[in-house]
């Protein structure tokens, strides 16, 4: 598991790019909206903003550095998978997350004095993951290998997301920094499509294909541990780009909460 985080944190280098030194203060743009600490109501106003803020994010924000994230670029992810009836090492590449933008908030719960928020979030379209892979190990069973195009989706996505924040002090502004985000899902669905199994060989490839859709529940239960962690760290480090770069005063200014719209 610890080589796992390893992967995923020098993966979150790569992709989003995030600076060692301390990145450039930046204003947030007109149409912040703030959500005052006091308000008896904090949660709902935050649920509203945060609502109107999602198509604005996930389209990107140039202006706090922020890229579009629909799709969302991940260019590795590795799961070493050792035990367990599911035996594999997984390696994906250049795999791009879509349908984010389709993320409905069911319930938030906002924890302002401990710095802390959860989410309850469903997705209106399946989650769906495309890129390259390269796998070798057994599933259940069988043995396993290939190396080529993989296409993975999940459908109805349910997740409960609890963020938590530190506020630090760089270069003379307190910013916040993401301590933790973990996250959990539920899933209706687990379709997975891997071409060029076993060196291109289609009886065997078309076989194992259908053995992993039909025993999806199964394979699901071996790795949904990594892929949590992998989708946590991805979001983790899109909001980091955002607190990184805003200063703890904006998102606070008269001890409010703001999102933009």
């Amino acid at each position: 598991m610890m080589a796992n985080i390893v992967k995923i944190a020098c993966c979150l280098v790569c992709v989003f790019g995030i600076a060692l030194a301390a990145p450039a203060t930046v204003k947030l743009p007109k149409g912040f909206v703030q959500c005052k600490k006091s308000d008896p109501k904090l949660n709902e106003c935050i649920k509203s903003s945060l609502k109107n803020a999602i198509p604005h994010l996930v389209k990107g924000v140039p202006s706090l550095g922020l890229y579009p994230i629909d799709p969302l670029r991940i260019t590795q992810l590795g799961i070493d998978q050792g035990t367990g009836p599911v035996s594999i090492k997984l390696n994906f590449r250049d795999l791009d997350i879509s349908n984010i933008g389709t993320v409905k908030i069911n319930e938030i719960l906002a924890d302002l004095d401990n710095n802390n928020i959860t989410l309850d979030v469903h997705f209106e379209k399946p989650i769906m993951l495309d890129g390259n892979y390269d796998i070798k190990g057994k599933v259940i069973i069988l043995p396993i290998t290939g190396d080529g195009l993989c296409k993975i989706s999940l459908d109805n996505l349910k997740a409960k997301i609890n963020v938590y924040l530190k506020p630090v002090v760089r270069n003379g502004n307190t910013y916040v920094d993401i301590s933790d985000l973990k996250l959990k899902f539920t899933t209706t669905q687990l379709h997975l499509k891997l071409d060029n199994l076993f060196k291109g060989d289609k009886a065997l490839g078309n076989n194992m294909n259908v053995f992993l859709n039909e025993n999806w529940r199964d394979i699901l239960a071996e790795l949904q541990v990594n892929l949590e962690n992998a989708l946590a760290a991805a979001l983790s480090g899109v909001a980091q780009q955002f607190f990184s770069r805003v200063p703890y005063n904006q998102v606070y200014c008269s001890r409010p909460f703001g999102f933009l719209i």
